[in-house]
């Protein structure tokens, strides 16, 4: 081949390889675009049963058509303590089974039409209103570009099929013997870490098997090297997480490597029993996936891209069926692989994994979860400050763990605005945006909150050191503050969690509007009290000044828990007033419907003394 053949060789592949990228990239997005409330819901399906762990891990993967990105997100959430060891191998095994879906959508042989699916998907994309109705425009422009860079690749190769020096170096490859085969493995595993995509990989095998250049044995071991080489992505996300996410990262890797190994063993009758399964499967999957009479390579199978798919896909379900009932076995045999030495984590949340192949949902679920904890320090944080603000003497214990969860929190709310601003950084649909910008409001009101309860808790320790003390009315006004604030809340922790997508649960809402006006009411009442009694004399003046700090420090934690309702709700003012003018109307409706008492007949008045003594 000359110099100018090598150079067409070089651009048709390398250019039909970034064509094929940029078409699953695409994919992956509009499919996450289309699905991610669904995504949501599968999430929320994990339990302790490996099953559904395993279910989980299918559905999502298929949806984002990359088992790099899910098991790095698995990492993700095992970092941030959302997921169970357990759960998070569940899952794995289960994105590998999912991942195989990619194999057989660039089997499917229409390469040649990939231009209509671009030029179908092209006007919904650029014209149509509609969210939905634009994923599936980018959708169908994905695939069509999916299929054309293998069209692309497939005719890049095809000189090298009938070059003798290139088919006499490759010779090494030809997957006949075991040292061949576990040559190829590596090749497979090598090539895999280096594009750091096993799609792309089984994209470049398969049209290198269609062109001839390699045989259909020799393609299957590059396959197996494929599913060593994925896992080391989520072997190299895992290196700043905590020890349970490094145990997740492993176990992936465990579980593909001994697959592997025994598969190598028996790999000349794992290959004969494929082709005896697509020797019996229906004419119209052959149909399928068959490669076109007039494209055909002499030589070559016409149904190799199909038996691929074929071994991609049965290496994994088998080797999940195998490894299913020992599952725990696993999890000890990694545990006790990367044992804990005792080092506390630092950081909990961490954006692992490329940004333009995260996948939102799953990253906004990680952050939700983040949040969530949060929200548990907040109400920890409160009740030791309601208790410390009632106590008689110091309680040095008290105002150390409040503080310790202050600077947690701090750190926290720090994490999940570089976590979140780098998902906004990736292509999100609008819904995805507002919750990344809710969760950064939310996260940053929390640690307000615990701000001020710092600052409670620093306020009564002045008044104790001073050897001052409260009114029983300013302690009485105190109690029913916190109590009322803790409900609070409560309340609307519980709204967030329920309601992290845009919410029009109105009467939900404006029960919660009620709850904030009659604190606000209640801290009104304290207030006067207060002025009162500061009139009269009947409390010390810098006792005094502590107590009106502290009604102010009440309010502004009463403040920060509306914001965190209205980053979901919005239009909090709005809805305030809304709910003032219906209450006012109910009122005067109720007014207007009240009987009216009939009026009573007056009574004789009574005799007026007389003011002319009798004679």
């Amino acid at each position: 081949m000359s110099g100018s053949e090598w150079f067409e060789l070089a651009y048709k592949v390398i250019g039909g390889l970034g064509v094929f990228l940029v078409g699953m990239m695409m994919l992956s997005e509009a499919l996450q675009a289309v699905a991610s409330d669904f995504i949501r819901r599968v999430i929320g399906w994990l339990t302790s049963n490996r099953l559904m762990a395993v279910a989980v891990g299918v559905i999502v993967t298929t949806i984002i058509q990359s088992s790099s990105v899910t098991t790095v997100m698995v990492v993700g959430f095992v970092n941030a303590g959302l997921m169970t060891l357990t759960q998070a191998v569940g899952v794995i095994m289960g994105a590998n089974i999912g991942t195989t879906i990619t194999g057989w959508i660039i089997a499917v042989q229409i390469g040649k039409y990939g231009l209509v699916f671009i030029g179908a998907g092209f006007v919904p994309y650029l014209f149509a209103r509609g969210q939905i109705t634009r994923a599936i425009g980018k959708m169908s422009i994905a695939l069509g570009m999916i299929f054309l860079g293998l069209e692309f690749m497939s005719g890049g190769f095809k000189p090298l099929a009938n070059h003798p020096e290139f088919i006499s170096k490759l010779t090494i490859f030809a997957a006949d013997h075991f040292l061949s085969v576990l040559a190829c493995v590596t090749v497979g595993c090598l090539l895999t870490f280096v594009v750091q995509s096993s799609s792309a990989m089984l994209g470049i095998t398969i049209a290198l098997a269609m062109t001839g250049v390699i045989s259909f044995p020799t393609a299957a071991a590059l396959v197996l090297g494929e599913n060593i080489g994925t896992t080391i992505t989520a072997l190299l996300a895992a290196i700043g997480g905590n020890i349970n996410a490094k145990r997740a990262a492993t176990a992936h890797s465990a579980f593909n490597v001994i697959g592997v190994c025994y598969m190598v063993v028996i790999f000349p009758w794992y290959i004969a029993g494929v082709e005896s399964f697509i020797e019996t499967a229906p004419s119209w999957a052959t149909a399928l996936f068959s490669t076109p009479k007039g494209e055909v390579v002499k030589g070559v199978d016409p149904l190799v891209a199909m038996k691929i798919a074929t071994v991609h896909s049965g290496f994994n379900i088998v080797n999940t069926i195998l490894f299913l009932p020992f599952m725990g076995y696993l999890v000890k045999f990694v545990t006790w692989l990367r044992p804990d030495k005792g080092k506390v984590a630092k950081s909990r949340l961490k954006l692992l994994g490329n940004l333009t192949t995260v996948a939102p949902e799953m990253a906004l679920e990680e952050a939700e979860g983040e949040v969530e904890l949060m929200g548990g320090l907040c109400v920890e944080a409160l009740e030791k400050t309601s208790r410390y603000v009632l106590m008689e003497r110091e309680d040095s214990e008290i105002l150390k763990r409040v503080e310790h969860l202050e600077e947690i929190t701090d750190n926290i709310q720090k994490e999940v605005t570089l976590f979140l601003t780098g998902v906004l950084q990736t292509v999100v649909t609008h819904e995805q945006a507002r919750r990344s910008y809710a969760l950064i409001r939310i996260s940053d009101e929390m640690e307000s909150i615990l701000d001020y309860c710092v600052a409670l808790i620093r306020y009564k320790a002045r008044i104790l050191r001073d050897k001052l003390e409260l009114t029983p009315h300013a302690r009485s006004d105190l109690r029913d503050l916190q109590e009322r604030l803790a409900a609070f809340l409560a309340a609307a922790l519980k709204f967030s969690k329920e309601h992290t997508s845009a919410s029009n649960e109105d009467e939900e809402v404006r029960d919660l509007i009620r709850q904030a006006d009659a604190i606000a009411a209640a801290a009104d009442a304290a207030r006067d009290g207060h002025l009162k009694r500061a009139q009269d004399g009947s409390c010390h003046p810098l006792a005094g000044i502590a107590f009106s700090d502290m009604l102010n420090a009440l309010r502004r934690v009463k403040s920060h828990i509306v914001n965190i309702i209205d980053a979901r709700v919005g239009r909090w003012e709005e809805r305030r007033e809304e709910l003032r003018i219906l209450d006012r109307d109910a009122n005067e409706e109720s007014d207007r419907q009240k009987p009216v008492a009939p009026a009573l007949d007056p009574e004789p008045a009574a005799p007026r003394p007389s003011l002319v003594s009798k004679t």
